[in-house]
């Protein structure tokens, strides 16, 4: 008996050391990992900011502010205040099973809204915006001329209003904004069919989350959407960088993966 205790204790204090051990391990393989995972994301969070990536922000903000520039010289139109978003992350692969992986370890991507208060009646303030130049809206004949019946023009936006919204047989128009590649234009109609509001920017993410993230207002402490509403009674917004592939806000700095 004395034998078959002392094999007991010798089991029990076995299994005890092996339970230690691959306790252990896993302790080990867990701070592996997070190193591991920290090292990966100081790296990505170095070619974020490095000359390249800082070269290609640049370039992209100008383009945008140069754009917002030149809506804000448009008859009608006040700028009231800007947001700037600019954000560099991990793409997210799915699972192996979706067969979608990306090619790049780090993307970054930048976006902006503006937003102006309209002056007087916006069917008044379309045409000028066309001819501000600020991008060819909406799909376009071979003489430059706004396809017929072509939502995203600003034609299509001035026969929307002038029909209330409506075909002749009483069905819904599709809203009336302006489509450029990578922008869009939007503006409040408060009336039927659809009533359309511009909404307030969403809130800036908060710092340090994510590889890189940038976000901007100007001016600093600017009026509310809904301020300027009560204001100008027309809101409009200008979206540059819609996360479309055709702006070249979208990915405009990448880093490709192993291959």
């Amino acid at each position: 008996m004395e034998g078959t205790g002392a094999d007991r204790g010798r089991r029990v204090r076995g299994r005890g050391a092996r339970a230690c051990g691959l306790l252990l391990v896993f302790v080990l393989v867990g701070l592996v990992s997070a190193c591991s995972r920290e090292s990966s994301e100081e790296k990505l969070r170095t070619q974020a900011t490095s000359p390249g990536a800082e070269s290609r922000r640049a370039v992209e903000e100008r383009k945008m502010r140069a754009l917002i520039e030149r809506l804000t010289a448009v008859e009608g139109l006040e700028h009231v205040l800007t947001r700037l978003t600019d954000s560099c992350a991990e793409p997210h692969n799915g699972s192996v099973f979706e067969g979608n992986r990306s090619p790049y370890v780090l993307r970054c991507g930048m976006r902006a809204v503006a937003y102006f208060g309209v002056r007087g009646d916006i069917t008044a303030v379309l045409p000028r915006i066309r001819v501000a130049g600020v991008a060819t809206w909406g799909p376009q004949d071979g003489q430059g001329r706004d396809m017929p019946y072509a939502a995203g023009t600003v034609t299509y936006a001035l026969d929307y209003h002038r029909a209330h919204g409506r075909r002749p047989d009483g069905s819904l128009l599709p809203a009336p904004t302006l489509v450029a590649p990578g922008l869009r234009i939007d503006w409040d109609r408060p009336g039927p069919p659809l009533p359309n509001r511009v909404a307030e920017p969403a809130p800036c993410p908060a710092a340090g989350s994510g590889i890189y993230q940038r976000c901007s207002t100007v001016p600093k402490a600017p009026p509310s959407v809904a301020a300027a509403r009560a204001r100008y009674g027309t809101v409009l917004a200008f979206g540059l960088g819609d996360g479309s592939a055709a702006s070249s806000a979208y990915d405009y700095f990448t880093v490709p993966g192993p291959t």
